[in-house]
């Protein structure tokens, strides 16, 4: 039997490392159009720096909460912190998609 730690944090993993691979095309590839919040209007460079690098940090967090979920085991508040830290960021990468701190 496998133990249910070890596919949770699996499932974590692949999340996080799906994230990471839309958050690279943002960040290093200039896609831009990608982000669902994109404004047209806004300086590309300045989206893929700062929504790209935001979705970077989304998916190292849930890389490492799914690394040390299959290592010590499942702990609530662990969670509640990556949800609350995931929920942040997402509004951040909103910000920063629709031209949040752009220099017009």
């Amino acid at each position: 039997m496998v133990e249910p730690n070890l596919v949770s944090g699996a499932v974590w993993i692949v999340c996080g490392l799906a994230i990471l691979g839309l958050g690279s095309l943002i960040a290093f590839r200039g896609r831009v159009d990608l982000h669902a919040n994109y404004d047209e209007s806004v300086d590309p460079a300045h989206v893929a720096r700062w929504a790209g690098g935001t979705a970077l940090l989304m998916g190292l967090l849930v890389v490492a909460y799914g690394v040390r979920e299959m290592r010590y085991g499942f702990q609530p508040s662990l969670l509640a912190g990556l949800v609350v830290a995931l929920l942040v960021l997402s509004y951040l990468s909103k910000l920063f998609a629709s031209g949040f701190g752009a220099s017009e």
